[in-house]
């Protein structure tokens, strides 16, 4: 006859066939890798009894360690009540798995290559894993137990301590080989609630983590950091404490202390961790505002004594294990910021590093990045320029709650419209106010208003004519006018208040344009007052329109004169004694002026002179000059002669920078003993430049008739350039370089200055030094004039 025990095991056997039968085809239970049962330990029961029970053979007890922390030992009962999580069915399942791995981390099962790691990809034991330079990476084991790795951080996996069965130095989950990893443990076991969370008073098992070449963490914590460097291993605990073993020594880590080691020396005493970072600003929750999909995050910190450096961590969850950023800054660096952030909660955290490069207690941060729009406005990260007429877009979010002005919180307002009510500052803080991870310190948003102003214009008023009035809208930036605003003219007659529409006609960035029509009676002798309103009667803007008796002609058109040309070269320029060089440095454009004067020259027979009278003028385009010449006095030979020219000024742009005009003049003998006929065809440049003028001249001298002296060629080629300076209205000083080619290749040269003074009545003086015809003229030829001029007005 069966025992009532055995009734009892029979029964339960059969149950959980059935049960196994039906989870070898389920999903997996929630928060486990398999389809999982539980087990409520009765007196006397053993892990071989339970194993013979679920799984038909002892052999299998092992599978009872892959989510407990029990002891088991033949014939060594289990403690009756205790509920155990075990598999349904036996299975063979990874040790762990990469629950996060970012940018880029390397993994290696045991005897193949590396491959990148993925989020979900399985790791056996002996399975290593790499995060490279930049790299980071979060490993769930079996149990739910969690090691972070920083970067440049290589680890072996081992599996974990609850799949060892009796070993008094069970084997460790990983082997750090270089790097940095965190060992964050889940609810183990015995006291977790569902949601596999261990509660603060619950006791926590243990992660060993072994070091390449020698020592050993064992961890009861949720946050111990482990970091080796060359052959230097620090420990930091920061939750619940850890055995740190290494060269036959082992001391206990409490929290918030910290150790040291390397395979040839002991671990040292336990000594205080660096004190956590306070924050520059309060304590938040900080909540930042941004109209995109993403936006910044700012926070700084106060400097803590004898730190060399800071490390500034990001996170999505309050653990840090899914990690945003890490990154270590120096001792001067006292804030961060971070950019382009996706909307949402975010935990930063501050350590301090001291000399030692021990790794500090937290100063923990909580940030929302909420979105924010609004018509009509910009929106700050503290600060809200809006329109009175917008409407102010926030959220969702159900984690933040809000207030306006001096009024309770609530839950986040999607959707208020600033037209109806129009708070000076927006409050927002976490939900459910003040806890002691969320002090109640709330986030404060000002609101600054822009307001929309009009300006009208309206011309003066014709009795019995219709007014035309322009609106144009200020301020008007993102807001849909004619529905938000619905600005109307509210007119002041005479004979009463008019209110009449106004139709939209552009629209720019701010401004929007609106016009109206407003009939004038024909008896209006009043001023017209003018108001632009809003649909709720809000003044906009405001003014006042005068009527006119009368319209006043209009006044006659005033001519368009144009400013005279300025003088480009000299008024009279240098006219030598000799009948050959006497070539003239004439302008396309001549002044009106008239001067006579005398020239000297010195030759080998003595000194010759010779009188002389010249005017100019120009009507329009075309110009006219004329010249006389005296017998010369000291040279019989030289008799007296004439000349008379026209030019045609061809090219003038605007100021007289360029003048072009073709020329001919005629030179004739006025006595028996003066020069031949000639023809003298050239062409004349030159241009103004402010108080400067440059000027060329170019041309030929052909003789029309016999010369019996033979002192005039028959051919005569010339170039003639200069420039002017006035540096006053009433001095002009110039000068200009003359060449002359001769018939037979003869070439004579001079150079020439000069200045004019005066007004309406002018002087002026010039001298050449240069060749003469003959070998026997000297170098300098002088010339004195005085001359009347018509200067420009």
């Amino acid at each position: 006859m069966a025992s009532p025990r055995g009734v009892s095991t029979a029964l339960a056997a059969a149950a959980l066939l059935g049960h196994a039968t039906a989870a070898s085809a389920a999903e997996p239970t929630a928060g486990y890798p398999e389809p999982v049962i539980q087990w409520g330990v009765q007196k006397g029961e053993t892990c071989d009894d339970i194993a013979k029970v679920v799984y038909g053979s002892a052999k299998h007890v092992a599978l009872l360690h892959r989510y407990n922390r029990i002891g088991c030992g033949p014939a060594t009962p289990l403690p009756e009540g205790l509920t155990l999580v075990l598999p349904a069915t036996v299975t063979s399942i990874p040790d762990a798995r990469i629950k996060g791995a970012y940018p880029e981390v390397k993994a290696k099962p045991p005897g193949g290559a590396w491959v990148t790691a993925a989020p979900g990809m399985p790791l056996g034991s002996n399975a290593s894993v790499n995060t490279l330079d930049a790299g980071r990476a979060d490993i769930e084991f079996i149990d739910r137990t969690r090691l972070v790795l920083s970067p440049r951080t290589l680890v072996v996996i081992y599996g974990t301590a609850s799949r060892s069965r009796v070993s008094r130095a069970p084997p460790a989950a990983v082997e750090l080989e270089d790097g940095e990893v965190k060992a964050a443990l889940s609810a183990l076991r015995g006291g977790a609630g569902a949601s596999g969370r261990a509660s603060d008073r619950t006791p926590l098992a243990t992660v060993e983590v072994d070091i390449k070449g020698g020592g050993r963490i064992s961890a009861s914590s949720r946050d111990t950091v482990v970091q080796r460097k060359g052959e230097r291993t620090t420990v930091a605990v920061f939750d619940g404490k850890a055995g740190v073993s290494a060269s036959g020594r082992t001391v206990e880590v409490p929290r918030n202390h910290g150790t040291r080691f390397t395979p040839a020396t002991p671990p040292a005493p336990p000594r205080p961790l660096p004190p956590a970072p306070a924050w520059a600003t309060g304590q938040g929750p900080d909540i930042f505002l941004t109209e995109g999909d993403a936006g910044v995050f700012t926070a700084s910190w106060k400097p803590v004594p004898r730190a060399t450096a800071y490390r500034v961590e990001i996170a999505r969850d309050p653990d840090f294990n899914d990690l945003v950023a890490r990154e270590e800054v120096a001792a001067d660096v006292l804030a961060f910021r971070g950019e382009r952030l996706p909307l949402g909660a975010y935990h930063l955290r501050v350590r301090a590093i001291d000399q030692e490069e021990y790794l500090g207690i937290a100063a923990t941060r909580v940030g929302h990045l909420l979105q924010a729009t609004q018509q009509g406005g910009q929106i700050g990260p503290r600060q809200i320029e809006a329109s009175p007429y917008g409407v102010l877009r926030l959220g969702p979010s159900n984690a933040l709650e809000m207030a306006l002005d001096d009024g309770p919180y609530g839950p986040l307002v999607e959707r208020l419209d600033l037209k109806q009510r129009q708070p000076e500052v927006i409050h927002l803080r976490a939900r459910g106010g003040a806890s002691d991870a969320s002090p109640a310190e709330p986030t404060t948003i000002r609101l600054v208003y822009r307001p929309v102003t009009a300006t009208i214009d309206a011309p003066q008023a014709t009795p019995g004519v219709p007014l035309q009035i322009l609106v144009r809208l200020t301020g008007a930036s993102g807001l849909d006018v004619p529905t938000r605003v619905a600005p109307q003219l509210r007119v002041h007659m005479p004979d009463g208040v008019r209110t009449l529409p106004l139709d939209p006609t552009s629209r720019a960035a701010d401004v929007a344009t609106f016009t109206a029509t407003l009939p004038l009676p024909a008896s209006l002798a009043a001023p017209v007052r003018i108001d632009v309103i809003d649909d709720r009667g809000a003044l906009l803007g405001t003014t006042h329109v005068e009527p006119l008796a009368r319209p006043e002609p209009p006044p006659p058109p005033v001519p368009k004169r144009e400013p005279p040309p300025p003088v480009l070269g000299a008024w009279m320029p240098m006219l030598g004694v000799s009948p050959v060089l006497d070539t003239l440095w004439l302008p396309p454009t001549l002044p009106n002026a008239a001067a006579a004067g005398a020239a000297i020259g010195r030759t080998d027979a003595g000194w010759v002179g010779q009188g002389q009278a010249r005017v100019t003028g120009s009507f329009g385009p075309v110009g006219f000059d004329a010249a006389l010449r005296s017998t010369a006095i000291g040279d019989s030979t030289l008799g007296s002669n004439g000349w008379a020219g026209v030019r045609m000024r061809v090219v003038r742009l605007e100021g007289s920078s360029f003048e072009l005009a073709p020329a001919v003049r005629v030179g004739f003998p006025l006595t028996d003993a003066g020069p031949a006929t000639r023809l003298e065809p050239s062409l004349a440049a030159a241009g103004a430049l402010g108080q400067f003028s440059w000027l060329a001249n170019a041309g030929l001298r052909l003789r029309l008739q016999t010369d019996d002296t033979a002192t005039i060629p028959s051919i005569h080629g010339f170039l003639l350039a200069g420039a002017t300076y006035e540096p006053i209205s009433w001095l002009r000083l110039h000068s200009a370089v003359d060449a002359h080619l001769l018939q037979g290749d003869a070439v004579r040269v001079g150079f020439g200055l000069g200045l004019e003074a005066g007004g309406p009545a002018f002087v002026g003086a010039t001298v050449r030094l240069g060749q003469g015809i003959d070998e026997g003229q000297g170098l300098f030829t002088g010339q004195l004039t005085l001359g009347l001029r018509q200067r420009a007005p």
